[in-house]
């Protein structure tokens, strides 16, 4: 730790706890806030339970992504943090989600919470501390006091600075001249995180606009500022395109299935996915990689490779950096780690593959309305 580490003056118990609960994440900011709870001051719930909340649109089958944020879900939870999954409906709805048709998108939310339940483990739920929660943004928003702080997170903000957030939902600063509706956005996330009293804000890198958002909201009102961590945001199958990297345009998204890993694929769709996935020689910008690093190896501890008897020897693997390294000096053909890391992205997602299959009404009518196989 450095002077310049707002941990520094923390003792060891506090500072590695707090390791824990953020280990894996890219980016932290704010946690002077988390440290102060934990050091005697008050949650913003002013109970002592530490709350973190993540809001997710109810808008289709679960993706890769979903790997990661489970992963940091699980390390809050073992450190005594609250969780909430909000299921973000309405966000949805304005996002135009299935034709805006609350039915599918209400459905699409429960398909959701099993679907968390099985990547964590079916943890306990409640209130408490290292609980995890449900909660609809609906019944969120059924008050007058939450329209009230959504007016307050929008006054002084202009329109150009809502167009700047809008990559949260996946357009372009220039879509929305049209839809009112879709500069509400940005106001009622900072106001959900306002309104369910959060102490941690958590998603991909991709709502760190937002949560910034958010945190100038704070200092305009006097209000607490949550502390915000931001995942790694995993790649698309077909790799980085030429946009700008704080764009995510390159990010993996369930829009182009061919693009994208789903928790319900079973290994021969992964296998096949995987032989057409990017991965050049000498580039260590791979979404094969970055599986490997972010879900394979934290999850299996190893990456093993196995190519044909002809063309050489099994091996095991337990850095990504190593793995790079043979790959580009061809000690590991591309083909057989591609191959590698779909079978063990396979093995994470067995659990998953086989509880759906076990249970399978939710996701056959998610399938049915968003025409997947």
């Amino acid at each position: 730790m450095t002077t310049d580490d707002p941990l520094s003056s923390l003792d060891d118990d506090i500072r590695e706890k707090i390791q824990r609960m953020f280990s894996n994440v890219e980016e932290v900011i704010g946690v002077d806030h988390v440290a102060n709870i934990l050091t005697g001051g008050e949650s913003n719930g002013q109970d002592g339970v530490i709350r973190a909340y993540v809001g997710i649109e109810p808008s289709g089958k679960a993706h890769l992504g979903w790997v990661i944020l489970a992963d940091c879900i699980k390390n809050m939870l073992s450190e005594g943090v609250n969780v909430l999954i909000l299921l973000a409906d309405w966000h949805a709805w304005i996002n135009d989600k299935f034709g805006r048709d609350m039915d599918k998108i209400s459905l699409t939310g429960d398909y959701m919470t099993e679907t968390f339940r099985v990547l964590l483990g079916f943890p306990e739920e409640g209130e408490g501390a290292g609980q995890l929660r449900f909660k609809k943004a609906s019944e969120v928003m059924d008050s007058g006091e939450y329209w009230e702080r959504v007016l307050r997170c929008s006054k002084g903000m202009s329109l150009n600075r809502a167009r700047r957030t809008f990559s949260i939902m996946g357009r372009s600063e220039d879509s929305s001249d049209d839809d009112l509706s879709a500069f509400f956005y940005p106001p009622m996330q900072a106001a959900d995180i306002f309104e369910l009293e959060i102490d941690i804000a958590f998603g991909g890198m991709d709502q760190r606009k937002a949560h910034m958002y958010m945190r100038e909201v704070a200092d305009r009102n006097g209000w607490n500022k949550a502390t915000c961590i931001h995942t790694p945001m995993l790649s698309g199958l077909k790799g980085r395109g030429g946009g700008r990297m704080d764009s995510f345009d390159h990010k993996m998204s369930k829009s182009d299935p061919n693009n994208a890993v789903f928790l319900h694929d079973n290994p021969k769709t992964i296998e096949k996915k995987f032989r057409k996935a990017f991965l050049e020689v000498g580039n260590s910008k791979s979404p094969v990689y970055e599986i490997a690093q972010h879900i394979v190896l934290p999850y299996n501890g190893v990456l093993r490779v196995e190519p044909k008897p002809e063309f050489g020897n099994p091996s095991n693997w337990t850095d990504v950096r190593s793995f790079i390294d043979a790959v580009g000096s061809g000690d590991i053909h591309p083909f057989d780690a591609k191959i590698a890391v779909a079978r063990g992205l396979s093995e994470v997602l067995s659990p998953i593959v086989t509880h759906f299959e076990d249970n399978n009404a939710l996701l056959n009518a998610v399938n049915q309305i968003t025409g997947a196989q």
